[in-house]
């Protein structure tokens, strides 16, 4: 039997070449895609957890004071164990600010709430706040 078409494939054809071209385009772009969108969450995140790390050490040392108070009355019993506590205005920490607002709902008792304020994305305002109750249970 004769062949009429002999159909010798040594090489890639022009639309093969431009066709494998664009899938692999694709394909890169969409990894870089997801690689800044990784990257910008991994920024909100770190930015969150540092905010999270100034509430709770606004908290400690509001707990410090009133623990130094303590001891000092064991000296001076005339010493309130609250001496010293107070709101405090915007403390500016890098690119955090912080406040402490306390109020005292009885005289054994002390409500204490920080807040922190940063810079979120797009440039809108990010916030967490962080609230406890501590009391002179001596």
């Amino acid at each position: 039997m004769p062949v009429l078409f002999q159909y010798n494939k040594k090489g890639f054809t022009l639309i093969e070449a431009v066709l494998s071209t664009f899938i692999l385009s694709v394909g890169v772009l969409a990894i870089f895609g997801v690689i800044q969108m990784i990257v910008s969450f991994t920024s909100g995140i770190s930015s969150r957890l540092q905010a999270t790390y100034l509430a709770q050490e606004g908290i400690e040392n509001i707990r410090n004071i009133r623990d130094s108070n303590w001891l000092v009355q064991r000296d001076n019993p005339a010493l309130a164990w609250d001496q010293g506590i107070s709101t405090t205005d915007w403390v500016t920490i890098d690119k955090f600010q912080r406040k402490i607002i306390i109020s005292k709902p009885q005289s054994d008792k002390l409500e204490v709430s920080v807040q922190v304020n940063w810079p979120g994305p797009g440039g809108s305002s990010a916030q967490l706040s962080a609230d406890t109750e501590l009391y002179d249970w001596r």
